[in-house]
């Protein structure tokens, strides 16, 4: 008898062999020159600010301080 709750292997449980895992896109090649860069963005409300002081002045406003 199986129990669901009791994973076979730590981690994994029945429902995890239902097709097996998805394969990872490979990120697209881009031309010469052309770089990709992550950048933060900090939300605050409703507005969203890339630098963290003007998201620490916002907050401070919102919070009446």
């Amino acid at each position: 008898m199986t129990d669901a709750a009791t994973p076979k292997q730590p981690g994994t449980g029945d429902w995890e062999n239902e097709g097996g895992a998805l394969e990872p896109k490979p990120a697209p090649s881009l031309p010469e020159g052309i770089i990709a860069v992550t950048s933060v963005h900090y939300r605050v409300g409703p507005y969203s600010y890339a630098r963290l002081e003007d998201a620490l002045a916002e907050h401070r406003r919102q919070s009446g301080e």
